[in-house]
């Protein structure tokens, strides 16, 4: 079978990380042959094989309405010389672009979404997106949260699978030898939605008493000078570090002590899953959706409201004062998300493509 993956871009992101682990996980087993096609929104940042994967780049500059046109253009070009029996789109943009491009035809059309779909859009083009994905045959969520979302006239077409943990590649990547680092670690966009600004406010009260713990937040974005003007108006230029990206996450998380996930919402937080695997103590909101899914409260880490300075410095005190708390959750953390380990969830995929693609 051929399956023909489709996304905005190979930039960093979670949705680009998974669908590169299951389009890889899938050659690398030798379960059909497989593409990416990238619309190159973004500049390129994670890598993929291109010895067993087939990767197409459609690069179209303009942007707003003739950006979409143009895409729908190439897209539409590209699958007519495209065999894949089986197309599986991410992220929003991209699923509404490949079900239009195949309106009149039998293609088999798998759609992913991968955030909350109703903070990504108005509630308008949410009931169109959903109209539209009466088209696709499956339509995959993370979570059972996110499903109930979705309107009753596409509940049957939903199918959730959590996101893959590659822990064959994650395993090279952890560094549990000799650190001692007080150190409190968070990942992600530099973007409203994650609210940096909360965990470094809760940082401010937390460095007054320990001011030998520092805080090192991973990632570039929009507000990369704002949050920055922040740490500098708190006085906390010297505990508290813009890192950029980095090529191992995992790696930076096994070295720390303290994972925090700040989001306002999320659709499966990666990040969480990983720092958890890493054995990190994990802090994360109680937002929707993936955390609670993850997090039993104070048994494998702490959840705590959305916003709320006070409830994440208590949450980082108490981590920080319990050397005996903090290695107990993150050892439970790490048996929580073997559920998640890449061949697990794969076992999914496989039956879900194989479904799609026999169904006449």
């Amino acid at each position: 079978m051929r399956v023909g993956f489709f996304i905005s871009s190979l930039s960093g992101g979670g949705a680009e990380k998974v669908l590169i682990t299951i389009a890889q996980s899938m050659a690398d087993n030798n379960i059909g042959s497989v593409s990416i096609t990238s619309l190159e929104k973004r500049p390129q940042f994670y890598q993929v094989d291109e010895e067993k994967v087939e990767l197409y780049k459609i690069k179209n500059k303009h942007t707003g309405i003739r950006a979409f046109w143009e895409d729908f253009v190439s897209i539409r070009k590209h699958i007519k010389n495209d065999s894949a029996e089986v197309m599986i789109s991410f992220l929003s943009r991209c699923n509404l672009l490949l079900l239009l491009c195949c309106l009149f035809n039998n293609r088999k059309i798998i759609v992913c979404d991968r955030n909350n779909p109703l903070k990504e859009h108005s509630r308008v083009i949410f009931w169109l997106s959903c109209l539209l994905y009466k088209r696709a045959n499956r339509i995959v969520v993370q979570t059972n949260q996110i499903k109930t979302f979705y309107p009753r006239f596409l509940q049957k077409k939903i199918v959730v699978i959590e996101n893959p943990i590659d822990n064959h590649k994650l395993q090279n990547e952890l560094c549990r030898d000799g650190y001692n680092t007080k150190r409190v670690i968070s990942m992600g966009r530099l973007e409203p939605q994650k609210d940096f600004e909360t965990l470094i406010k809760a940082f401010a009260e937390i460095n007054k008493q320990f001011s030998d713990w520092k805080l090192d937040i991973y990632g570039t974005g929009e507000k990369q000078e704002i949050i920055q003007k922040l740490i500098d108006d708190l006085n906390l230029t010297s505990a508290v570090c813009l890192c950029g990206r980095t090529e191992n996450p995992v790696m930076e998380m096994s070295k720390s002590d303290i994972f925090v996930l700040s989001s306002y919402y999320e659709g499966f937080p990666n990040v969480l899953c990983e720092a958890m695997y890493a054995g990190c103590a994990c802090i994360s909101t109680d937002c929707v959706s993936g955390p609670r899914e993850l997090i039993e409260q104070k048994l494998n880490g702490t959840l705590v409201p959305i916003g709320d300075v006070s409830k994440m410095k208590q949450a980082l005190f108490t981590y920080i004062k319990n050397e005996d708390i903090r290695q107990k959750n993150g050892k439970s953390a790490q048996r929580t998300v073997e559920r998640l380990y890449v061949n697990n969830i794969m076992k999914k995929w496989r039956e879900l493509i194989e479904q799609v693609g026999e169904n006449k």
